[in-house]
């Protein structure tokens, strides 16, 4: 089974690798407090990626209390937290030397195999140290209302409730509204891709054998753009969905794909009302943690690490580990706690796996994503007030903007509000390819000047979105403000209750280090969305990780 999953995420890691370097390549990094080395000891190196950073943290320290020997000589292990994608750049372009890499997935060496051109850059067949299957996490009411525990919930299952016009109101349960689920990007989420192949195959029957042709059929681009309609909106990672998760409750959204282990650390915050994970009963994907040694490790370091192997893989290693909610390597070490209903999973689940495509078809089934995902209506709102001036921030935000617009897939509506005393729009609303020249126009003709009415910007907003009356796509505004209103006739009472039980979502930007973010704040909340801050040195980055809510 294991070969089985690792030759699928060879695929995706490649269809990934060909996005380039910057969707690989988080920052996260941490370095652990070197161990005290004697002349006489032996020093090895590890690698991992963050999810194992509790866990491998704790069994490094013990590991170099216990004076374990190879060949003769105490062996101490230094620890490193980096992202996958980051460690394979570092050792691809010779910065980082380590005896041992763990990244996510035994994949990310086939992918360092093809990009450095070197076969041979490490020891062949890693053994994973843990393991953790995609789930569709789902409140527990919500699953319990559909069948769970006793059916077997689905694709078709979901698909149902989407298109019902009754929504949980076909349960009884009419005060949840209608089914919505969140989603993150394909081009950089191996969890989305997974999602995304997983929804072909539900589509065609099928459990292999999924082709580029089944794909480019009508049924599929319809169930894709179906299943699309119960969106809520799309991001750049699973933290975003699971911290709002946490926030708003069964508020914000029915259901999310996601890893077991962050489903299962969810639950374990003693939220109000936990998930359960659902493993769909048309089949799904595991995703694997290898331990790799590297080729240019000395004997003496590969004889350690292969020690350091065999003392992650005992029964007392792997049980920690399964205490943070991976599966265990060890065939040997039997699922327990937290891998139970306690905590919203089933250990004897998944029973269906999938067979993997060639990369063909997993390219298709990106574009595939890309074609029929939901769209959007989007109202940029930005601030000119003479605050802005402060800072560089105008120029700033004209930056981002920029960046903003040029991730926006085209088939999107996109206008333009500016506001300082008083609001305007500058670009009415129209897709993006119609509207790019003068958005790019409007965006550069800012000047910062006069007071800030925030409250009817925003107000203004929602009535340009209402009047085009489109429920069936994302209607979003997403407001950029250094400062509270200052000029508004709207109170933020009076404009928040005039959207009612508008579908609209605000995405409210707090920019720069003075801003104000109380306000702000109030409005992500009544919304359920995130505040996100941003400064002069960060706002490129902000609006570029943003528009992947779109």
């Amino acid at each position: 089974m294991q070969r089985f999953f690792r030759s699928f995420l060879v695929v995706i890691m490649l269809v990934l690798a060909a996005c380039g370097d910057a969707a690989q390549q988080p920052t996260s990094t941490n370095q652990t407090s070197g161990p005290v080395v004697g002349a006489n000891d032996l020093l090895i190196s590890i690698t991992y990626s963050p999810e194992k950073t509790k866990w491998l943290e704790e069994r490094i320290a013990t590991f170099n209390n216990q004076n374990v020997q190879s060949n003769g000589k105490r062996v101490i292990v230094e620890g490193k937290e980096l992202s996958s994608g980051t460690a394979r750049t570092q050792i691809r372009a010779g910065q980082l030397q380590t005896t041992i890499w763990t990244p996510s997935a035994s994949t990310w060496l086939e992918v360092l195999k093809k990009e450095s051109n070197n076969p041979n850059i490490a020891e062949a067949d890693p053994q994973s140290l843990v393991l953790t299957p995609v789930v569709i996490s789902m409140w527990k009411p919500m699953a319990e209302a559909m069948g769970y525990p006793g059916k077997e919930v689905g694709w078709s299952d979901m698909l149902a409730l989407i298109q019902d016009a009754e929504g949980w109101g076909k349960f009884g349960q009419q005060d949840w509204g209608r089914f919505s689920w969140g989603h993150t990007d394909p081009d950089i989420s191996t969890t989305a891709l997974s999602t995304v192949l997983a929804e072909l195959y539900a589509a065609n029957g099928k459990t292999s054998d999924l082709t580029v042709e089944d794909i480019n059929q009508e049924k599929s681009q319809q169930f894709l753009r179906d299943l699309a309609q119960g969106i809520k909106h799309y991001g750049s990672n699973t933290l975003v969905f699971s911290q709002n998760m946490q926030k708003y409750g069964m508020a914000y959204i029915s259901a999310f794909p996601m890893e077991e282990i962050t489903l299962i650390d969810f639950n374990k915050q003693a939220p109000n009302v936990p998930l359960v994970a659902i493993y769909p009963k048309e089949g799904t994907f595991i995703h694997d943690n290898p331990f790799i040694v590297m080729s240019d490790a000395t004997a003496d370091q590969k004889a350690a690490a292969s020690v350091f192997y065999d003392f992650l893989l005992t029964a007392e290693s792997q049980n920690l580990a399964m205490q943070q909610g991976f599966r265990p390597a060890n065939v040997d070490v039997a699922l327990a706690s937290p891998l139970t209903a306690q905590f919203g999973v089933d250990p004897n689940q998944p029973r269906n796996s999938l067979a993997t495509p060639p990369a063909d078809v997993i390219v298709a089934a990106k574009n595939a994503w890309a074609n029929n995902r939901k769209p959007a209506n989007i109202m940029l709102v930005v601030d000119s007030s003479g605050s802005m001036r402060d800072d560089d921030k105008m120029d700033q935000a004209k930056l981002g903007v920029e960046v903003f617009l040029n991730r926006l897939p085209s088939k999107d509506n996109v206008g333009m509000i500016g506001f300082s005393s008083s609001p305007a729009v500058l670009v009415p609303l129209a897709t993006r390819s119609e509207n790019m020249a003068n958005l790019q126009m409007q965006t550069q003709g800012l000047v910062p000047d006069g007071n800030t009415s925030l409250y009817d910007a925003i107000d203004l907003a929602r009535q340009e979105l209402e009047n085009l009356k489109q429920p069936d796509r994302i209607n979003a505004i997403v407001v950029l403000s250094d400062g509270a209103d200052t000029a508004s006739q709207l109170s933020i009472e009076q404009m928040l209750g005039n959207f009612g039980e508008s579908s609209i979502q605000i995405f409210p930007i707090a920019y720069g280090a003075d801003a104000e973010t109380s306000i702000l704040q109030q409005i992500a909340d009544f919304s359920r969305t995130e505040l996100v801050q941003g400064s002069t040195g960060d706002i490129d980055k902000i609006f570029e990780n943003l528009s992947r809510y779109f």
